[in-house]
């Protein structure tokens, strides 16, 4: 019988089928030697990974991919205080909070609400505006984030949130460091690697962090700017959404206050 399973890592932007691609690639070699066949991949209408399988090893499959992937859930297993790992969703489409997509999908889709004055109070930006907040700190859609639930509402169903202290760690420690940054969204690591070889700046960057499935940080050398890697890699991955972390210009704005 065929198992369909659906994922929080997003396939989207012009590099979507090469991403699907790098999916199947990876089932392919994980099953080489396992009774499982994949019948069908594809995503959602929230751009989630879809995988359908068949055999007798499609538990173990099924666990192997959970992890990698990340596994959504239901709106009446969340349970508040609990952390969970997403991506930020239609940011600056509204003005009273940030969406989170953290993989729920029965029985409805549902987002995780950061309400305004929350993000206000943890970020000491009590006088920004969402907009504001969003373009300071680089808080774009699908930027992976973790958060922490603080409210669930079943009938609604809604759910409200907080960012999580990780989250909170990271973003300090970006601020804090001289090392500028390029984040980039939907891009294989594979691809990635390939842009910045052929534009010979591979030895520009100092370290690539994967913060989700498809989504890296290019931690640049002190003596390199993210500008001008966005300018050399950007027209090699034409269409992949890029953006520009500049600790010195976040922290105009935002100050570590713990």
């Amino acid at each position: 019988m065929v198992k369909r399973l659906v994922f929080k890592a997003r396939a989207y932007g012009s590099f979507r089928g090469r991403i699907l691609h790098s999916v199947e690639s990876y089932i392919s070699e994980m099953t080489r030697e396992l009774d499982v066949s994949l019948s069908r991949l594809k995503t959602d209408k929230r751009d989630r990974i879809i995988v359908e399988i068949d055999g007798d090893d499609e538990e173990f499959v099924t666990n192997v991919l959970a992890k990698e992937y990340g596994a959504v859930t239901a709106t009446d297993a969340i349970s508040v205080e609990s952390t969970y790992s997403g991506y930020f969703v239609d940011t600056g489409k509204v003005g009273y909070g940030l969406y989170v997509d953290i993989g729920i999908t029965t029985p409805l889709y549902v987002d995780a609400l950061i309400p305004l004055f929350r993000l206000r109070e943890q970020l000491s930006l009590e006088k920004l505006s969402l907009r504001a907040i969003a373009k300071a700190l680089v808080f774009v859609d699908n930027l992976p984030v973790k958060i922490n639930i603080t409210n669930v509402d079943i009938r609604g169903p809604k759910i409200e949130a907080e960012l999580a202290e990780s989250f909170l760690n990271q973003l300090n420690r970006w601020v804090k460091d001289d090392h500028e940054r390029l984040l980039v969204l939907g891009s294989t690591r594979k691809m990635l690697d390939g842009a910045l070889k052929k534009s010979n700046h591979l030895e520009d960057i100092y370290r690539v962090e994967k913060l989700g499935s498809f989504e890296y940080s290019l931690r640049c050398k002190r003596s390199t700017r993210a500008s001008g890697i966005l300018a050399a890699i950007g027209p090699k991955l034409r269409g992949v959404p890029m953006h520009l972390f500049i600790p010195s210009e976040v922290g105009e704005q935002y100050h570590d206050k713990t």
